[in-house]
């Protein structure tokens, strides 16, 4: 019953935003709209911002879910689908809410995607720390490019998209760019 309610509601301030800038959505319209009470909008969200939130939390985790048998390249573009499907929504809230709140919220079911697709491709090292900090790394790396995305209202074809992806990966698993910080220190080429 809570999910129910709680998907109602958020449902109806989706298409309330088609027609209404999100901060003059009222909790009135919302509760005109889905004849409900005050009392049970304020029983499952605190304000339309804690909807918003519930949203993008609900909606987008639930899509952008990896197949066990996809690729990064796979689920980078169907990510970006997803993004393209629910442009409308997300353009209301990413240009009337400062997005890097939102970021939070739409980084957390990417970082769980993102350490299952590195787990199974045995991209980082045995080491727990490393997991962590590639998971971080490439999450907030998807995330501002996702932003961007839908911030500046790109559009790019799959081709695009996988083009992209692929020459980023096909960069990323070449040899090392780095010399290793445990190696001796390299003399400066600097004239000083």
């Amino acid at each position: 019953m809570c999910y129910a309610t709680k998907r109602k509601i958020a449902d109806c301030v989706k298409h309330l935003m088609k027609k209404k800038e999100i901060r003059k959505i009222t909790i009135q319209d919302i509760m005109d709209a889905t004849n409900m009470s005050r009392q049970s909008f304020y029983y499952h969200f605190k304000d339309i911002y804690d909807v918003l939130e519930w949203i993008e939390r609900n909606d987008f985790a639930e899509r952008i879910i990896c197949e066990p048998d996809q690729t990064l390249e796979e689920w980078t573009l169907h990510l970006f689908h997803v993004l393209d499907e629910e442009r409308p929504f997300l353009e209301r809230v990413v240009n009337e809410v400062e997005w890097p709140k939102l970021l939070p919220v739409i980084s957390a079911p990417i970082q769980e995607q993102m350490r299952s697709i590195l787990v199974r491709y045995d991209r980082v090292g045995t080491c727990e720390a490393d997991l962590d900090f590639c998971v971080k790394f490439a999450t907030n790396a998807y995330c501002y490019i996702l932003m961007d995305y839908v911030y500046r209202r790109k559009h790019k074809t799959d081709q695009q998209l996988r083009e992209e992806v692929h020459s980023f990966l096909a960069m990323m698993d070449t040899k090392p760019m780095f010399h290793s910080l445990d190696g001796a220190p390299v003399e400066s080429r600097l004239v000083g």
